[in-house]
């Protein structure tokens, strides 16, 4: 019964709040982005590198402090281009998660570029900077590419849409948190 109060309760301060306190407009912070896309041709796999900008807002630091798990999806394709329909060769969907720990004051984040491991820090800056680097991940293997043809790599960055408890999904539907999606960036490139 108690619980049942307390609830009520939170939900009217909540919903009060909103009220009193609308949501900041999106359009003052700067658009995520995709930026420095490298390849490299050599070896056996080609291998790409970029970085997310702009892709942290002070809400989003706020929930991971309060310890939501945040998780950047990455997209990645390779396509041949042809006269009619160009054809995928590779297509991969990375995932950047970052948690916080409040008893260890430590930020962990898992990335599919060091699987077996997940990166431990303390400092928040270091855990953003590691959220937000691609560094020479392997795409495909470069004995699927035909030498002297052209490619396009393809590339975009989304917040994983978190999943709330099913009460604070009708209260939080207007959430601006979680709107967080670059356009797709494409390289043209020759191997």
């Amino acid at each position: 019964m108690k619980f049942l109060i307390l609830c009520k309760t939170f939900l009217i301060i909540l919903l009060a709040a909103v009220t009193v306190c609308p949501p900041v407009c999106q359009a003052e912070d700067k658009k995520a982005e995709i930026s420095n896309i490298e390849l490299d041709k050599s070896g056996k796999e080609l291998k790409v590198s970029f970085h997310l900008v702009n892709c942290f807002n002070s809400e989003m630091e706020e929930a991971i402090l309060d310890g939501v798990p945040t998780t950047f999806r990455i997209l990645l394709s390779i396509q041949k281009p042809s006269l009619v329909v160009n054809s995928t060769m590779a297509d991969l969907s990375l995932l950047h998660t970052i948690k916080y720990n409040r008893l260890n004051n430590e930020y962990q984040v898992t990335l599919p570029e060091a699987p077996q491991e997940s990166l431990v820090t303390k400092n928040l800056a270091e855990a953003k900077a590691w959220m937000s680097t691609v560094s020479k991940f392997p795409v495909i293997p470069t004995c699927c590419l035909d030498r002297d043809q052209s490619y396009y790599l393809n590339v975009k960055a989304e917040l994983s849409k978190v999943e709330l408890p099913l009460v604070f999904r009708y209260i939080l539907f207007w959430a601006s948190l979680w709107d967080f999606e670059t356009g797709w960036y494409t390289v043209e490139f020759l191997y």
